[in-house]
């Protein structure tokens, strides 16, 4: 029988040294089980020269106290590719290493106590297909016959993962430290680390990591890795590195033995209830992942390792409602142990993994949202392979440190935020969902005017858009629905002014920069794909790709005079272009974040130019105003650049005004487009215009692992180029090579389905890829989307049309039809009109 712990305090490490090395090739800040798993993951790659320091004993942080869960499902494709690898390495750890693990392959059980959740658990079973893990989904009477002690008179199904399992977390942690201390890493406890030390290069922007500074001496590296656990934030400010996370209480409680709680009970989630249930040694261990959380201050937890805060039975008492519904024989059990203890989460619920932007070599895995177990070794083995491939090998767009703003590790933001994000794991996961806690922190100048119109906003990167605008009562608010939510009324009217006549978005979010000096012409040839040796005025989507040839983002730059540019890239994209830009370009170059400093204002459709004209007296005509062109105007009573782009496929104008001057030049556009019905048009019509058009959107369709012309941008490689640039030679060698793996176009034929993302995609009935982007495209009257397509042979148009194309949506096969080319407009004619 296989021995459990749970919240074990005597793990010790004997093969701790109590010296500090001078030097080691990777420093590794923190001895929790992520910490392990990266030392041990270094290792097997043949890097023994590591070094990880923890401030108590090893897994005194947070692992401790886990309750030992270990799901290989995750919400996405991307991250269910860092999960999956868990049980293997759990369960093979114990031979290799010594240290009994305690996995258990009890599997995971997940009921459903509605429909909807139902259907959300019906998306997970399409996940494990193609990840190739076994899953089954089941009826009322298959939850009882798996778990007998469940009440299920109010279940809908449930579905079964049976390689799931439990594990020992401190004895996990302790195998990884025990393999990592085998391939040559060192260990050493009751060290702190008070700083980092940073070299610059000559001529260079951004610093490397050259030490870490501790209570015991000082530790040159090549490579620093900031795996703190709720601490990591506080290390890394030491380095001048923004990382918002912050911590909560997380609760689990232990009853005393149960008659029902027998050994072969696979893990119990009752997502509706918030909670999960394990067996634990003859007794039931009960978790929560309450809706609203208690946060706790950095500073008001005590680091010196084994944290509890002791009961508090009135917090956890709905869990305890909802459990005692779920098993009945709660009722008559006593407890044993509240553990209370703090964890860490982050804003948005995924973790942070990466290379920070700021700094060289120094690197961050932490913010786990306890999920630390279920992660380590896939984030461990992602995090080794970067840093002995100096790139990424795995897609960590949703998971990647730079996604975060700086602004966002505010304490007082994060703490609020962080009353939500703990029960964010168990929530219905509905498309469109939005954060309801610390709101408002971001807003443009059309704010009151978008609200006016009846704007219904949500948040991206803190910032408040206008995702529709209502048309009665019952759109004011968000009404949530995998098929058909209540804006999709309003959205397709929306999209059918844009398509038929005008409409105007509030696009002031885009992240955006200035680009100037007398080297700013060869630094950004250097950077980018495109040749931008043009004339002043000119716009040029491109691509800065790194030297493999992947996408690192696709921005556009505007060419404003000989040695001025405007560059703009995504909303969430704003930290990552910076340090793009600012790593890519010589020192002789001013790199200046205006995002706040503009309003940008798109007018698109076909009566834009009509409209635009009653506002400018500069000719809109094709011949003097073509696309892609950008000119400095009058417009109102402010000094715009207007340039002729939209990413909703119309034709169209982005106006770029002085932040002072939005709200007044939108009044005057509105009052100008009166005549033709112009529209307020908010996000939700403006992604689904994009991917009836087939536009790529960076981070949701493409990231730095893809080449361009497997995604269909070969376009922006100029090939004429006569400068250099970053990953020309990779991209010359794809140009003409066999794309067995290609981004598509997708519609879904058949009525009755809608895509959000991650649908499975079957090619004559094998699993061949899965949506990255989906919306309903009320112009083709069909659910749209682009999917990734891998075959062993090439992707081309006659395969695609020579075959049985269908996408899986919550577990049944739509007949859907896949195209190298968008459904809408592919020629681009109306964007040239």
């Amino acid at each position: 029988m296989i021995d459990e712990h749970l919240a074990n305090r005597d793990l010790r490490a004997s093969f701790a040294v109590a010296e500090v090395p001078s030097s080691a090739r990777v420093v590794v800040v923190g001895g929790g089980i992520v910490g392990a798993s990266v030392a041990y993951h270094l290792t097997q790659l043949d890097v023994g020269d590591v070094v990880v320091v923890e401030r108590g004993h090893l897994t005194n942080g947070t692992t401790w106290h886990a309750a030992g869960l270990v799901a290989q499902v995750r919400g996405t494709h991307a991250l269910t590719e860092l999960s999956k690898i868990n049980a293997d390495l759990y369960e093979r750890l114990s031979a290799e290493t010594g240290v009994e693990t305690g996995f258990r392959r009890v599997g995971a059980l997940t009921v459903a106590r509605t429909e909807a959740r139902m259907q959300e658990l019906l998306y997970a079973i399409s996940l494990a297909r193609d990840a190739g893990i076994p899953a089954e989904v089941l009826e009322p009477a298959d939850v009882k016959r798996h778990w007998p002690p469940a009440a299920t008179d109010d279940v809908v199904g449930g579905t079964l993962f049976p390689t799931d399992g439990t594990v020992n977390p401190g004895d996990a942690a302790l195998a990884l430290a025990t393999g990592a201390h085998a391939g040559g890493a060192t260990f050493v406890e009751g060290v702190g680390v008070t700083g980092f030390r940073l070299r610059r290069p000559d001529g260079g922007r951004v610093p490397s990591i050259e030490a870490v500074v501790t209570d015991q001496g000082v530790v040159e590296c090549e490579h620093a890795v900031v795996a703190a656990g709720l601490w990591t934030s506080e290390v890394a400010r030491l380095a001048g590195v923004s990382i918002p996370l912050f911590p909560a209480e997380h609760v689990w409680v232990m009853t005393k033995e149960a008659s029902g709680a027998e050994e072969r009970l696979p893990i119990l989630r009752d997502l509706d209830g918030y909670l999960y249930v394990r067996h634990y040694r003859g007794r039931y261990v009960i978790g929560a992942f309450e809706p609203r959380g208690k946060p706790r201050a950095p500073a008001d937890v005590d680091d010196g390792g084994f944290v509890e805060f002791g009961p508090d039975w009135d917090h956890f008492a709905p869990v305890l409602t909802a459990a005692r519904q779920r098993l009945p024989e709660l009722e008559s059990l006593e407890f044993e142990h509240y553990l209370r203890a703090p964890e860490s989460f982050t804003p948005d619920s995924n973790f942070h993994l990466g290379e920070v932007p700021e700094v060289r070599g120094l690197y961050v895995a932490a913010g786990f949202n306890s999920q630390g177990i279920i992660y380590a070794p896939g984030a461990g083995a992602a995090l080794a392979e970067w840093i002995v491939e100096g790139r990424p090998t795995r897609d960590l767009a949703e998971v990647d440190v730079a996604r975060s703003g700086r602004w966002q590790n505010n304490r007082a933001w994060l703490g609020e935020r962080t009353r939500e994000m703990l029960g964010r794991l168990y929530t219905m996961h509905w498309p469109g969902l939005q954060p309801a806690t610390a709101r408002g922190v971001r807003r443009t100048p059309l704010s009151d005017r978008l609200g006016a119109a009846g704007a219904v906003f949500g948040e991206a990167a803190g910032w408040e858009r206008a995702n529709w605008f209502a048309t009665d009562a019952s759109t004011r608010d968000y009404g949530f629905s995998f098929d058909r939510p209540n804006w999709f009324g309003p959205v397709a009217e929306e999209c059918r002014a844009t398509r038929e006549g005008v409409a105007l978005f509030d696009l002031s979010t885009y992240s955006k920069f200035l680009v100037e000096g007398s080297g700013a012409p060869t630094g950004l040839q250097r950077l980018v794909t495109s040749d931008l040796d043009v004339p002043p005025g000119r716009v040029a989507y491109t691509l800065a790709c790194n030297e493999r040839g992947g996408i690192e983002m696709d921005p556009t730059v505007t060419r404003l005079d000989e040695c001025r540019f405007l560059v703009a890239a995504p909303t969430l994209a704003q930290r990552r272009t910076e340090m793009l830009l600012r790593a890519g370009l010589p020192s002789d170059v001013v790199v200046t974040d205006v995002t706040s400093g503009f309003s940008v204002l798109l007018v698109t459709g076909p009566q834009a130019r009509e409209t635009l004209s009653a506002v400018t007296d500069t000719d809109l005509s094709n011949d003097a105003f073509p696309f892609l062109a950008a000119r400095e105007v009058d417009a109102g009573w402010a000094r715009a650049w207007m340039l002729r782009v939209s990413y909703a496929g119309e034709l169209g104008w982005e106006l770029w005004v002085p932040t002072e001057f939005g709200a007044d030049l939108h009044d005057k556009v509105m009052d100008a487009g009166a005549e033709a019905g112009i529209r307020h048009a908010g996000f939700f019509a403006f992604d689904a215009l994009r991917l009836e058009r087939g536009f790529r959107s960076w981070g949701h369709d493409m990231g730095p692992l893809d080449d361009p012309f497997a995604c269909g941008l070969g376009f922006a490689v100029d090939a004429g180029k006569e400068s250099d640039f970053v990953g020309r030679e990779a991209l010359e060698g794809m140009r003409i090579a066999p794309r067995p793996r290609r981004l598509v176009a997708i519609r879904v034929t058949e009525p009755g389905s809608t895509l959000w993302h991650g649908e499975s995609v079957l090619v004559d009935g094998a699993r061949c890829g899965y949506v990255t982007s989906g919306a309903f495209g009320p112009t083709l009257e069909a659910s749209v989307g682009l999917a990734w397509i891998e075959r062993d042979e090439p992707v081309s148009q006659e395969w695609l049309q020579g075959s049985t194309i269908q996408v899986e949506i919550r577990g049944r096969a739509f007949a859907a039809e896949a195209s190298l080319r968008p459904f809408y407009d592919p020629d681009g004619a109306r964007l040239r009109g």
